[in-house]
């Protein structure tokens, strides 16, 4: 029993970990000094922060960010909620979205 247990929890973890990971698109970027840069684009800008962190562990300069949010028309109308509660449908689209261009700071001599 013990063994269908690890097994399920082997293959139940990864999967969770991808279900519950923000999407980020990671461009590498040319810069021609041969600094680390990337063009980030995902939906809020403290998620890319964080993909920016992890990409440049010694720290980065931002050149450029923008943030973008809309409402969609449908989106207060009550019966477009009412409907997506009873559907169970969480993902309804929207108009939410984040860019980063970042280069990567050189590590300290």
């Amino acid at each position: 029993m013990n063994h269908l247990r690890l097994k399920a929890l082997s293959l139940a973890l990864p999967l969770a970990a991808l279900l519950g990971c923000a999407t980020v698109q990671v461009t590498p970027v040319a810069t021609g000094s041969g600094e680390a840069a990337y063009e980030l684009a995902g939906t809020s800008i403290a998620q890319l922060e964080a993909e920016a962190q992890r990409l440049c562990p010694h720290g980065y300069d931002v050149r450029r960010q923008a943030h973008n949010y809309q409402r969609m028309a449908n989106d207060q109308l009550y019966p477009v909620r009412l409907w997506d509660r009873i559907t169970g449908n969480l993902n309804t689209p929207t108009n939410n979205k984040a860019q980063m261009a970042v280069v990567c700071k050189a590590p300290p001599p």
